[in-house]
């Protein structure tokens, strides 16, 4: 083993904050190419502190066998998170490189089905450390693109989320503030457990382009985009047509919950009817709207 190979695993040792830093600017084959250098424990410790969708895209790029050892040697919710994150042939793949026990608990942990949040999210939603500085932010957005949306998600070092901004208030931030303190904290959510009746009828809906979808612990796996949720309301049979429509499923279920008549339902409904997300730029929000928990409401 040469000395360089030694040095390198002694200082991720030591240091896995700032070896997770330096991944994230490389290339996805040159980080995976310094995973694969470390030992197991230290190279699972620098996937815990390294931003979740950089993390998966590298651990795919490892040999399959290094790459299932390595996902043994990762805490079980950290190895779900990646695994959630990567498409389903390099799943597929790494679940079969490890023991089956430890498959079969990452599959469950993956896969939530069709009918709950977790199999209806968008996995790539920003989720970035809330120590990184907003330039660091932007330069990891610039560089993994596919998933950016309305929100940047800040997650702590056990991947749970902290809080949110939009892209908005992100770039008019300062560039050297650290991303944890433009956030708004404890935002709205789904459990990636929740059914599709739930995420129909979340107020949520009411304020934001998307929602974040995180674990029972609080993890991060994604967030679920505004147009997933009106294509779940029409495949309950929710949707309505006509103006200010889009809350009509809330409302009524809320109504339904108190045993108003099927008359009362109706009525409520539409008075309680507000429209959907829309674009200051176009048209000022309603009140409602204004109270937004998302700073710079839906912009």
């Amino acid at each position: 083993m040469s000395v360089e190979v030694l040095l390198v695993r002694a200082f991720a040792a030591a240091h896995p904050e700032e070896v997770a830093r330096f991944i994230e600017r490389l290339p996805p084959e040159e980080a995976a190419e310094v995973l694969g250098s470390l030992e197991l424990e230290n190279a699972a410790e620098v996937l815990s502190r390294a931003v979740p969708l950089i993390a998966a895209i590298s651990l795919t790029r490892l040999d399959t066998e290094v790459g299932g050892q390595l996902l043994e040697a990762c805490h079980p919710s950290l190895a779900a998170g990646l695994l959630f994150r990567m498409d389903h042939a390099a799943r597929a793949r790494l679940l079969g490189a490890v023991s089956p026990t430890r498959a079969e608990d990452l599959k469950r942990m993956t896969d939530y089905g069709p009918r709950r949040a977790g199999g209806r999210l968008d996995p790539r939603a920003p989720a970035l450390p809330e120590t990184l500085s907003v330039a660091e932010v932007l330069e990891r957005l610039r560089a993994y693109p596919a998933g950016v949306m309305h929100y940047v998600y800040a997650i702590d070092p056990e991947h749970r989320l902290t809080g949110v901004v939009n892209m908005r208030e992100l770039m008019l931030a300062s560039p050297e503030a650290p991303l944890g303190t433009i956030v708004t904290r404890d935002p709205e959510t789904l459990f990636a457990h929740d059914p599709l009746e739930v995420i129909a009828r979340h107020a949520g809906w009411k304020r934001n382009h998307a929602l974040p979808v995180i674990d029972r612990e609080r993890r991060l796996l994604g967030a679920l985009r505004y147009s997933t949720f009106r294509a779940i309301e029409t495949e309950l049979g929710q949707a309505a047509t006509g103006p200010d429509t889009d809350q009509t499923a809330s409302a009524l279920a809320e109504l339904c919950a108190v045993g108003a008549s099927a008359m009362a339902r109706f009525i409520g409904a539409a008075l309680a009817l507000e429209p959907p997300p829309t674009d200051r730029r176009t048209e000022p929000p309603p009140p409602s709207m204004r109270r937004s928990v998302i700073p710079g409401g839906m912009t």
